[in-house]
């Protein structure tokens, strides 16, 4: 029967492709190193074709798949995502050194949205609980990143031990009691995988700027902060709008490489080990060159490159336009023509490798 199962699954997503077939399933998937296929998907239970006791057909859920390399396939509804609000925004990822599958996805409840984590670790599903926790914030665009830091502590015998943390990062863009952007974090192998450990914080607090922003006159650019790995340094960086200062920043996020020993109740080091290190790279003025959100097709990406200027690029009409952060403003916005001989996706790939290069 689970066989069966998956072959539905592949067929549903071979209709999904097809001319004239509308479909309100959102689906990602995701290979695994040992070859497992994992298939999440996001829709009302009629569409997804699930049923079971207490799942009316109209009920919002996400269903996860995974087939093994000898053939063997799961299938199971993850916990406590059965309910009446749409999830939407899948996004997964895999960390190899602690064998876990993350999902994250966006959760609306009424007027307002939020942001939900899933672990999977040894067959089992454990989600967090909606972040952030306020029920009147609207969360924006999250991303995630996986990264692992090495670092040491001297154990009961003063042995120097080293290892290397997976540390889960999530950014996105929050419209509450102050509009700002906000990241989280997540010590994989340190918190039994439990997602309702995450660790939040608001990102302009995080270089020293706080205060009150002004809800109706966002930047387009601002609903879309970015996060990525920094190099094979295992820190991140993080693009943002501070609107508490008006300003575009890209941040460096490092975490204390030295915990010192554990066992020593006053070990200070040992207790900062999860606490984000924040430094500014680069800034600039407040990006505003983009189109109202409203007239955004796909949205407003962010590419860093190493040196660390950002470089926006979004789509209006039939051109792919692009900004950098050149010294202490943004340079005139440029474009690339959407034609019969440059398609939307190789104009984005050239504007992202530019922006990687710089």
């Amino acid at each position: 029967m689970r066989r069966n199962r998956f072959l539905q699954l592949l067929l549903a997503a071979a209709l999904t492709a097809l001319p004239g077939v509308c479909t309100a399933v959102e689906e990602r998937s995701l290979l695994t190193g040992d070859g497992t296929l994992h298939v999440v998907r996001a829709g009302l239970a009629v569409d997804l074709g699930v049923q079971g006791a207490g799942i009316s057909p109209q009920s919002n859920l996400i269903e996860w798949t995974a087939r093994a390399q000898d053939g063997t396939v799961s299938v199971a509804v993850l916990p406590g995502t059965v309910s009446y609000q749409a999830k939407h925004g899948l996004e997964l990822a895999y960390d190899d050194q602690t064998a876990s599958l993350l999902l994250l996805w966006t959760e609306d409840v009424s007027a307002f949205s939020q942001i939900r984590v899933g672990v999977l670790r040894s067959g089992v599903w454990t989600n967090s609980s909606l972040l952030p926790s306020a029920g009147t914030s609207r969360a924006h665009n999250p991303q995630m990143l996986v990264t692992h830091r090495g670092a040491t502590y001297l154990d009961s015998q003063d042995n120097l031990v080293v290892k290397t943390s997976s540390i889960l990062s999530v950014v996105w863009f929050e419209e509450a009691g102050t509009a700002q952007a906000r990241y989280a974090t997540l010590f994989l192998d340190e918190t039994n995988f439990d997602p309702s450990a995450v660790a939040i914080y608001d990102l302009p607090a995080m270089v020293g700027t706080s205060g009150d922003t002004l809800s109706q006159d966002i930047p387009a650019a601002a609903f879309y902060p970015t996060i990525q790995a920094d190099g094979l340094s295992g820190g991140l960086l993080a693009s943002f709008a501070d609107l508490h200062a008006d300003r575009s920043r890209v941040v460096h996020i490092d975490f204390p490489q030295d915990w010192g020993r554990p066992n020593e109740p006053d070990n200070a080091n040992w207790k900062r080990r999860h606490i984000p290190i924040v430094g500014v790279a680069i800034e600039g003025p407040i990006a505003r060159m983009t189109p109202t959100m409203a007239d955004l097709a796909d949205g407003v990406r962010t590419t860093i490159g190493t040196g660390y200027r950002p470089t926006l690029s979004w789509r209006e009409g039939d051109a792919l336009k692009f900004s950098r952060l050149d010294g202490a403003d943004w340079t005139p916005v440029r474009s690339i023509a959407i034609d019969d001989t440059m398609s939307y996706d190789r104009a984005l790939a050239l504007v992202t490798s530019m922006g990687e290069r710089n």
